[in-house]
Parts: C-alpha cells; sequence; structure tokens
C-alpha cells in the first residue's frame, strides 16, 4: 500500500509560500479536491500534480522522491534477510551445496527469492526451476496468502517474462505477464508498483507482436480507471507505448498527445536523453499526421538540443533525411547524408540510412550500390516488421533484376500488419 505523503508536502510548500487554496487550485481543480489531497485522503491525477508542481515553481521530482510503498514484511528467515541486502551468491551456495537448510527454511518466498538470486547472477535455467515452482505454490495457496505475497508473485513472473524476451519466447513472455495481471485485478492489487511495471511489459510485448489495439485497450484502461498518480516512473514508459501504438493504428491525434505527455515526464525527471528519444516518436506522428513544417522545425530545434549524445544526435539528421525522402527532395537527402559519419550510426538508423541510399541509388540507375545497400537492410527490416518500406525495397530489387521471387516476397506481406518506418503512404502509391 502507497504511503501519502504527497498530500503534506503539497499542503506544507503551499502554506511556506504563503498561497490560498484557490489559488493553487486555479481552474484545474476545485477546493474540496485539493483538501481531500493535502489531507491524505486522495491522490492527485497526472494533470494535477503537473499543475501544483508549476504553481508552487517545484519540479514534480519534489513530490514523489521520497514515496515509499509498504510490503509485508517477510523478513523473518536467513534467506529473506541475503535477499534484502543482496548477497544472491549466499543464497545460491545455501540452495547448491546446503539444501536440506534450504528446504527447512519456513518462508513461503524462498522459493522466489532463490530464483530471483540465480536471474541476477546469471543462471536462468536454475532461476526457471526456482521460479516456476514459486508460481505453482502461490497458485495452490489459499487467498488471503496470495494477497500477501502478490509483489513477490508478480516480480516472479516478470523475471520468467525477462528471461522468455532473452530466448525471444514472446508467446511464453505474454502468457507470465498475463497471469500476473489477472491475480493484480482479482486480488485488488492495481495500486502496487508492480503493476505499473506488468502492464508496462505486456505492452511491450504486444509491440513487439505487433499486436497494437490490444496494446491501446490495456494501457487505456488501465490509466483511465487508475489515474491516481501513484507510480510516476512508469507513466512516461506507458505514454510511449501508447504512442508507439496510435501511431501504427494511424490515429495521429493520439499518438501526438501520449508522446507529448511522456516528453514533459522525462523533462520533470531531468531525463534529458529519455526526452530526446521520445522527439524521434514525436517527429514521425508529425510526419505520418501530415505536419511536416512542425515536423521540420522539431527536428531543427533537436538537432541544437542534443549534441552531446552523439547516436541520439546523429538520429535527427537520419530523421530529416526521411522528411524530405518522403517528399521526394532527393537533392537534400544526398546533401544531408554527406554530413553524416555512417559507422556512428546507431543500428536502426544505420540501415535505414541504408535503405535511404538504396533506393536513391536505384533511381540513377546504380543498381550494383543499390543492391549491395538493399540486401544489408532487408534482414533487419523483416525482423522489424517493416514491410511498407519492404514492399518499395522488393519492388526496385524486381525492377532492377527481374527476379520473380521479389514479386512473390511483396505479395507475401502485401495485407500484412506492420510497423510504419520510413515510407508513408503517399511515397508507396505514387511509386507503385
Amino acid at each position: 500500500m502507497l504511503d501519502l505523503y504527497i498530500g503534506s508536502k503539497i499542503k506544507a510548500l503551499r502554506l511556506q509560500k504563503k498561497i490560498s487554496q484557490s489559488v493553487l487550485c486555479d481552474n484545474i481543480m476545485n477546493r474540496v479536491v485539493l483538501s481531500r489531497i493535502e489531507n491524505n485522503k486522495a491522490l492527485p491525477s497526472l494533470e494535477q500534480l503537473i499543475h501544483i508542481s508549476e504553481k508552487l515553481e517545484v519540479p514534480l521530482s519534489y513530490f514523489i522522491n521520497d514515496v515509499k510503498y509498504n510490503y509485508i514484511d517477510n523478513s523473518s528467515s536467513i534467506i529473506s534477510d541475503l535477499f534484502n541486502s543482496q548477497n544472491y551468491y549466499e543464497i545460491v551456495k545455501l540452495i547448491e551445496y546446503n539444501h536440506d537448510e534450504f528446504l527447512k527454511t519456513q518462508d513461503f518466498n524462498k522459493y522466489y527469492y532463490g530464483g530471483a538470486s540465480f536471474f541476477n547472477i546469471g543462471l536462468y535455467n536454475d532461476a526457471l526451476k526456482c521460479l516456476k515452482r514459486y508460481v505453482n505454490l502461490f497458485l495452490k495457496s489459499k487467498e488471503d496468502i496470495q494477497k500477501q505475497n502478490i509483489d513477490n508473485f508478480c516480480q516472479a513472473l516478470n523475471i520468467l517474462f525477462k528471461i522468455m524476451l532473452k530466448n525471444h519466447n514472446y508467446e511464453k513472455g505474454i502468457c507470465y505477464l498475463e497471469l500476473a495481471k489477472k491475480y493484480l485485478y482479482e486480488l485488488d492489487s492495481l495500486n502496487h508498483s508492480i503493476c505499473f511495471i506488468i502492464h508496462n511489459n505486456l505492452a511491450y510485448l504486444y509491440l513487439n507482436t505487433n499486436q497494437f489495439q490490444k496494446v491501446i485497450n490495456l494501457l487505456e484502461g488501465f490509466i483511465n480507471t487508475h489515474d491516481n498518480f501513484i507510480y510516476v516512473r512508469a507513466m512516461p514508459h506507458i505514454y510511449m507505448s501508447l504512442n508507439i501504438a496510435c501511431y501504427n493504428m494511424a490515429d495521429y491525434e493520439k499518438s501526438i498527445k501520449y508522446i507529448e505527455k511522456a516528453i514533459l515526464l522525462f523533462k520533470y525527471f531531468e531525463d534529458e536523453y529519455d526526452a530526446g528519444r521520445c522527439h524521434l516518436n514525436y517527429i514521425n506522428s508529425l510526419r505520418y499526421s501530415g505536419n511536416l513544417d512542425r515536423a521540420f522545425e522539431t527536428v531543427n530545434r533537436c538537432k541544437n538540443e542534443y549534441k552531446k549524445y552523439n547516436k541520439l544526435y546523429l538520429s535527427f539528421f537520419i530523421q530529416e533525411m526521411i522528411l524530405y525522402f518522403n517528399i521526394g527532395n532527393y537533392d537534400k537527402v544526398m546533401e544531408i547524408s554527406s554530413e553524416i559519419e555512417v559507422h556512428q550510426l546507431s543500428e536502426m538508423s544505420n540501415h535505414n540510412y541504408e535503405f535511404m541510399m538504396g533506393h536513391i541509388k536505384y533511381l540513377h540507375n546504380d543498381f550494383n550500390g543499390a543492391y549491395g545497400l538493399f540486401k544489408k537492410c532487408e534482414k533487419y527490416f523483416l525482423k522489424q516488421y517493416y514491410y511498407r518500406d519492404l514492399l518499395l525495397l522488393y519492388d526496385d530489387l524486381y525492377n532492377m533484376t527481374k527476379d520473380i521471387s521479389y514479386k512473390a516476397k511483396q505479395n507475401e506481406i502485401m495485407n500484412k500488419n506492420g510497423r510504419k518506418n520510413i515510407v508513408m503512404d503517399s511515397l508507396l502509391n505514387h511509386h507503385t
């Protein structure tokens, strides 16, 4: 359960600054709502806390840095003491060399501690065994035991998800996280911080399997019914996921709204790098919505703002190339490309660079150069489900080689639900 310290801090700071409740409320909330917040009877929503922090002239982090969570105290065993002090190797040694003592330990969570310890030192197969045993033990337990241990249960499933992620087994990872979500709802534990983490990671897997509507249903349903300001650190990541899902579902208005919220939160946390990453998504949303002037304006601003993060900085040059590429200004694309040190690009930026340069070489009848660049980025684009880009790539390859296998590849992906990347529909329709 969350300790409601936020309200006390708001009240203390308001009185210190000699600001009345009416002035602090402004048009955002009424005094009854503010009174409930200040008396720790309610938590502010995200928008309310942003407004309050601006009015009281403090960063958002002022209110949340020392917000604490109270959990069931399971520190009665040696194993839990070792785990809480992060002595993972000692727990592993106990399991491997003194297994009888481990079995005798009267601690419901011992298999969780063991599994998490194996995971933290990179022994994933052993972690799987312990964590699966813990999950089965939890599922067979009575409801009061489950309520006491829901956090560790969800943490165990979240670690199992991470192991599945390493093995690229997204389907199994989804099963683990959906099980955690099921019990969080059944045991009325939605205000726990782990609940935000589970929703965020489940959305990540849905995104990676192109289930964009599922992301929207999951996260919008969650934030619309749980708008209290409980675990704010997860919120910008949740907004980023919603941005990507809406962007790929062509709901650009919502996409822009969510990425603006993510940028705002990352800036409040003084996380400049992640705010910059969000701007890449923001530019994409503007581009696909047809708002090219704002997209160009944002690119130019970000090129000045993020110079100290080299790969991120170079990504904005790639974004500028993409903008000109889609309006057919290939001379400008080439001009920008001459400013880029290709070996310093991120993997994604590098393959996007190869694709654009490949298409331009094709248009200039440099078929050998185009072919080499296309073959470099083809595998990556398939892995990322960039089907719009691949349709253009295969069309160029067919026209160069007359190899009908490229037509077959086009037909195979024509109606698949892929992810948007470089090519806008207008460019694809014009080309084909």
